[in-house]
């Protein structure tokens, strides 16, 4: 995937790198920083259904319409990488590897959705932010950075969006999960340090 990468493009927080219903002819790997997807309804309501950190892919959802199915934006002063859609067609058609690698790729993000979407419909608020915290782990572990400390990017509001949690509902769980010793926070800086202790909260076992 690399091989076929081309512009990088910077972009400052709060400035967004596509928006819904653009014609799409680039898809982009994060590079540095961070982003958020967001779709919007009608009545001008946004809900971020996605956070993306370095090496993960945007835009993929709109490959089969050529339409941008959300719009992204930064969370902080974020690079991302450039593949423009026909080349990595062209390219797919020679090497049926890289062909596999996109099929996975957006068979992972349609299993993601679906997996959100049972979160929002089924689990408690704990649940949900547990699950949250362990999933951003696993993915910074899968890019080689730390799994246990990390900065949240996002606000407490934002990933009340995500978890259709509000905002309150949020800063006390946080507050909780620090009293329990599962995390520690430090306004945006986070430290599992009870992984068992927040795998039981899935588990209905706490």
């Amino acid at each position: 995937m690399r091989d076929i990468m081309q512009n990088s493009v910077r972009v400052t927080k709060g400035e967004r790198l596509f928006e819904s219903g653009q014609s799409m002819d680039k898809v982009y790997s994060v590079h540095a920083g961070s982003f958020k997807s967001m779709v919007s309804s009608p009545d001008g309501r946004q809900q971020i259904v996605g956070f993306h950190v370095p090496g993960e892919m945007m835009g993929l959802e709109g490959f089969s319409a050529r339409l941008y199915m959300t719009e992204a934006v930064a969370l902080e002063d974020s690079e991302a990488c450039e593949i423009d859609v026909r080349v990595l067609e062209n390219t797919a058609r020679e090497l049926p590897t890289l062909q596999h690698q996109i099929h996975c790729l957006i068979g992972n993000r349609l299993a993601r959705a679906q997996q959100d979407q049972f979160v929002l419909g089924s689990m408690q608020a704990d649940e949900r932010l547990a699950r949250f915290l362990l999933d951003l782990s696993e993915r910074y572990k899968a890019r080689g950075l730390s799994p246990d400390e990390f900065v949240l990017r996002m606000s407490r509001e934002e990933i009340g969006s995500y978890l259709g949690l509000k905002l309150e509902t949020v800063s006390r769980l946080m507050s909780r999960f620090h009293q329990a010793g599962l995390i520690h926070v430090a306004q945006r800086q986070v430290r599992i340090t009870n992984r068992e202790g927040l795998g039981q909260l899935l588990n209905h076992e706490a």
